[in-house]
């Protein structure tokens, strides 16, 4: 008996988890993001290609100078971390899929993971410029 609960409980799980992307708004955030990450994971994939040794400056500050170096292989946590953020909001919508604001945590959470990859992506650009110009 307990086995047919786990049973059901794992499928509404699942259609809960189906039920959002029916959504028209959710699949356009989704378009954003993946486009975003997308762009991430392909420029990256260009900064390894293009690098020649094995470090690399990771970050720089304009009051300290560069202040963290690393391997090349480094810089893929950057669109992981952006995948992981779409990922993990997305099953945190899906618990609120029941609730009267699932229309307004939604749009909160998936505009904040568009927020954070938009800011990822950005955040290669002076990567690319301080260790190749």
């Amino acid at each position: 008996m307990e086995e047919l609960s786990k049973n059901n409980q794992k499928k509404e799980e699942k259609k809960s988890i189906i039920d959002i992307f029916n959504l028209f708004y959710v699949r356009v955030y989704l378009v954003i993001l993946f486009v975003l990450n997308l762009l991430s994971w392909l420029f990256v994939y260009f900064f390894f290609t293009k690098v020649s040794q094995s470090l690399i400056i990771l970050h720089y500050n304009v009051d300290f100078g560069v202040d963290l170096i690393g391997d090349v292989k480094n810089i893929f946590i950057i669109p992981a971390l952006g995948l992981f953020i779409i990922i993990f909001n997305l099953i945190i919508s899906s618990l609120f899929l029941e609730n009267k604001h699932f229309k307004f945590v939604t749009h909160l959470l998936l505009a904040s993971a568009t927020l954070v990859n938009l800011f990822l992506l950005l955040a290669l650009g002076p990567i690319y410029l301080i260790n190749f110009r």
